[in-house]
């Protein structure tokens, strides 16, 4: 169950009613950006204390004797599935941060957080 799952759409999107970042506006748009994003359960990532674990490697564990992936049921193969699946809902989570920062920004405005590679960086 994602973060926006315990909220209809007429209530998120009503969190998200206020002016976009505009260049003048920043004090006002923060305040307003962190309760939006606090009511999604998305500001810890923001500020950094939802921590990126580390990307697990695309390929799933090879067993060194058959250099073949090693089957499903080995622990290491569990073990390389539950990573790649904490380190996907950290990605998913953040980006849907990032995605509601850059929707309440002007466009004019958004040459300034065009290399975020995460919400923090935002």
């Amino acid at each position: 169950m994602g973060p926006l799952s315990i909220y209809t759409w007429d209530s998120f999107f009503e969190t998200l009613c206020f002016p976009k970042l505009n260049g003048s506006n920043y004090h006002v748009w923060s305040d307003n950006m962190k309760a939006a994003l606090q009511a999604c359960l998305l500001w810890l990532f923001v500020e950094g204390l939802e921590i990126c674990p580390s990307k697990p490697s695309v390929d799933p564990p090879i067993d060194s004797t058959t250099q073949k992936p090693m089957p499903v049921s080995l622990p290491d193969h569990k073990a390389w599935i539950a990573e790649k699946k904490e380190y996907l809902e950290w990605l998913r989570s953040d980006s849907a941060a990032m995605g509601l920062m850059r929707g309440a920004t002007e466009f004019r405005q958004r040459e300034h957080i065009v290399n975020a590679s995460s919400s923090k960086d935002l």
